[in-house]
């Protein structure tokens, strides 16, 4: 709200359209917007999750499907009349397939269990320890105390033990490539023919192997797409098409151009 107030307050011309693309906003039941509305002076106003500004950073507003991981997971669906169809990442106490918070908890889970004498030994125990400072049964009350985005800041020792050949990071790997999989895949009953998924998120725009590994698994149908473009773009193609404005190349260029000089 704040963020609004504040760039509403340098804008002499009157407001359009404002779109927000927010993660988890789809488990709110419309209370954020019920919030907001009577206190935004647009035209146009719409809340929706963050992955449909995914889609429309890279497909405009068109129809495809938009995948993320990163801290969370979660994979949503744009079909014409059907609306937004959401797939997967129902939380992280209960669907987090895939994702961060996924790859990092089972990575300490792995090496506690090495600890214990129920699991195989693992270069995680050795990678973990070098992060936390101390072995990874000592560490527990911190990683409790840092919550679902510490534990999720600890996936990439599962990224570095796989290239290290270590094979419980392969199979933690491999899991959370199945999880994601398993959603574009649901995805293809509402499409008749190919269907572009655009991902977003952390690991995909950093871990190019698993964008590697998951197009491997995925129907033939679905077309992975990866993206530079920055996800709040997606949320001003949005904005424009309320309005009744195309997103046109100009208007692309434009909008980068300020971004950057926000970013400098």
């Amino acid at each position: 709200m704040e963020t609004i107030y504040r760039v509403s307050s340098r804008i002499e011309c009157e407001i359009t359209s404002i779109f927000g693309g927010i993660a988890g906003n789809c488990h709110s039941h419309g209370a954020l917007y019920q919030f907001l509305r009577p206190r935004v002076a647009a035209r146009s106003f719409a809340i929706c999750d963050d992955t449909y500004s995914v889609i429309s950073s890279v497909l405009g507003h068109r129809d495809g499907c938009g995948l993320v991981a990163g801290t969370g997971s979660s994979l949503f669906v744009r079909a014409g009349s059907k609306g937004c169809i959401h797939i997967g990442g129902w939380g992280y106490l209960i669907d987090t397939g895939g994702s961060g918070y996924d790859l990092g908890r089972d990575a300490i889970y792995m090496a506690l269990r090495s600890v214990d004498g129920r699991g195989r030994k693992t270069v995680l125990n050795h990678l973990l320890e070098k992060e936390l400072g101390c072995r990874v049964e000592d560490a527990i009350s911190g990683i409790y105390a840092g919550g679902r985005p510490y534990i999720a800041s600890l996936a990439h020792n599962v990224f570095e033990g796989r290239r290290m050949g270590d094979s419980v990071c392969g199979e933690i790997f491999d899991r959370g490539v199945q999880h994601l999989s398993e959603l574009v895949e649901t995805a293809s009953q509402y499409y008749s023919g190919e269907y572009p998924v655009v991902l977003g998120g952390g690991l995909f725009s950093a871990y190019p192997e698993y964008v590697e590994a998951l197009q491997r698994q995925v129907p033939a149908q679905a077309r992975l797409l990866t993206t530079n473009m920055p996800v709040v773009y997606g949320a001003a193609v949005e904005a424009l098409w309320s309005a009744g404005y195309p997103a046109s190349e100009a208007f692309q260029r434009q909008f980068l151009l300020d971004y950057q000089n926000c970013e400098a």
